[in-house]
């Protein structure tokens, strides 16, 4: 007995700085989720230009983003539309649609008109919390339709549409740093795959067919990778940018001209890098706005151009 009790002691002794490490940690831990929890509670976002939320909508929620651009390339500017119109349908599933128009500036074609526009859904995986911190994950599938006109058009008018349903499937991510002066770097990596399905072509074209031509037009597949980060300067002010590398490979026109020899053209493939600086103003926790650039230097197949860009967010 008298051999115990000091080795129990001894033993004690030896394991209180390892308890007393552990409980640091824990306090640490605990510390530190307290410190996200505040600056996530505070800050305001709209989010980047490009980049995609992982994020899915409450249930019976309702969030809408309007675009408004310019893409000025040659010298020539393209003004244009496009919005995000999001409900949230179940726990952690949010369906929508996109409507995209553009307009030329150039006599005789200064009128609007409605491009290809999609049906959004998202089922998102997992969800980023103060306590749980792993990356917010969703899938997304959505379905391009070709609403806008592609084939017939007059000798002065430009088309603005593919003619092609287009089925595109991809993964949203979406992560939060909490910084050393207890600001937040959100950050987002999005993967996206489009799969033409290809659609009829007649007469003069945005393929460059003529008055006369009958055939089948198959865009090229398009694969889209997009980073972005956003700074949260200030409660109501964040620093965005995008990064995104775009690549289509071929695409394939079939057809002929009335009874004229077939004629099977490909058009080559592209790729391009782009940016995009921006900056947002977030004048409560259900609006805000955001003002960038969307710079494509020349690229392969791809020409150079400069996009302004503003869009407000709403959230009901």
């Amino acid at each position: 007995m008298k051999l115990v009790v000091p080795a129990l002691t001894a033993v004690l002794i030896c394991a209180m700085p390892g308890w007393a490490r552990a409980a640091d940690a824990s306090d640490a831990e605990t510390a530190k989720v307290e410190r996200l929890r505040s600056a996530m509670k505070a800050a305001r976002w709209t989010g980047p230009l490009l980049a995609s939320n992982a994020e899915t909508l409450p249930p019976g929620h309702i969030y809408i983003e309007p675009y408004f651009f310019d893409v000025i390339s040659g010298g020539v500017h393209h003004p244009g539309s496009s919005g995000y119109y999001q409900y949230g349908l179940a726990e952690n599933f949010t369906v929508g649609f996109q409507l995209n128009y553009a307009s030329a500036t150039e006599k005789p074609n200064r009128t609007a008109a409605i491009g290809d526009s999609k049906l959004l859904s998202q089922l998102r995986l997992t969800h980023f919390t103060p306590e749980h911190r792993i990356p917010s994950i969703a899938i997304v599938l959505q379905e391009v339709v070709p609403t806008g006109k592609h084939d017939r058009l007059g000798p002065s008018k430009d088309g603005h549409g593919s003619g092609s349903f287009a089925t595109e499937v991809g993964v949203n991510v979406q992560y939060y740093f909490l910084l050393k002066n207890d600001r937040l770097l959100r950050a987002r990596f999005n993967f996206l795959q489009r799969f033409p399905h290809g659609g009829d072509v007649a007469d003069r074209s945005v393929y460059g067919t003529d008055v006369g031509f009958r055939g089948h037009a198959k865009p090229g597949a398009i694969t889209t990778f997009i980073g972005a980060v956003e700074y949260s300067l200030t409660r109501e002010w964040v620093l965005a940018f995008d990064v995104t590398r775009e690549s289509a490979t071929k695409t394939r026109l079939r057809g002929r001209y009335g009874d004229g020899p077939l004629i099977e053209q490909r058009f080559p493939s592209s790729h391009f890098i782009s940016f995009a600086p921006a900056v947002e103003y977030n004048w409560s926790d259900r609006a805000g706005a955001i003002f960038g650039v969307w710079v494509i230097p020349n690229g392969h197949n791809t020409p150079a151009s400069v996009t302004p860009a503003i869009a407000i967010q709403r959230f009901f």
